[in-house]
Order: structure tokens, then sequence, then C-alpha cells
């Protein structure tokens, strides 16, 4: 008889429990890209602080850059680095607005399960 009841219980709460543990990993999932996200902005801006920074040393010191006729001049991978940089963070930005609207919809759901359950 308790483990007939004792499997009943764990029968109810499997479901809550699957519902619980999906949310957490959604969750963490929206964290990790906004770490990500936050991680690909801030070494863009270091990339392009860097990169300002070298121009405005050529420029106050006159050298010319390695084989280059030109005073001032873009370093090609820096640059490319940059845009890189930049695109990685829109795509991340995108990513974490629609894992936002996942994770509200995901919580609605969460409460109308637990508000169903609850009325049993």
């Amino acid at each position: 008889m308790g483990l007939n009841n004792f499997a009943t219980g764990a029968l109810l709460a499997a479901p809550l429990t699957a519902v619980l543990t999906w949310l957490t990993v959604s969750w963490q999932q929206h964290v990790d890209v906004r770490v990500e996200r936050d991680t690909a902005v801030v070494r863009a801006d270091r990339a392009a602080f860097d990169e300002r920074f070298e121009r405005d040393w050529r420029m106050m010191t006159g050298q010319r850059r390695p084989g280059s006729f030109q005073d001032v001049g873009c370093d090609p991978a820096a640059a490319s680095e940059l845009v890189r940089l930049r695109q990685r963070a829109a795509e991340l930005e995108e990513r974490l607005a629609g894992s936002t609207a996942n994770l509200g919809a995901d919580a609605r759901e969460l409460r109308a399960l637990m508000k169903k359950e609850s009325d049993r």
C-alpha cells in the first residue's frame, strides 16, 4: 500500500520535475549566451580602442606603418577581427532576444501547468 502511494506520488511529481529541469537548463543556456555576448562586446571594444590608440600613437610620433606609404593606416587583421567580433555580438544579441521571449513563454506555461496541477 505504501509503495503504491509512493509510486503514484512519483508519477505525479515526474512531469513537474521534468519541466523544472527543462526550465533550469533553458535559463542556463540564456545566461551562457549573455556571457558570450558580453565577452564579444568587450573584446570588440578593446580591439577598437587598441586600433585607435596605435593610429594616434603613430600620428603623434610620426612613424609610418611598416610596408605602407601612408603615415596612418588601418591594420587589416585588426579591422577584420573587429568586424568579426561586432558581427558575433550582433548575432548573440538576436539570439538573446529570442531566448528572452522563449523564457517568458516558458514561465507562463509553467505557471499554467502548476495552476492546473493545483486545481486537481
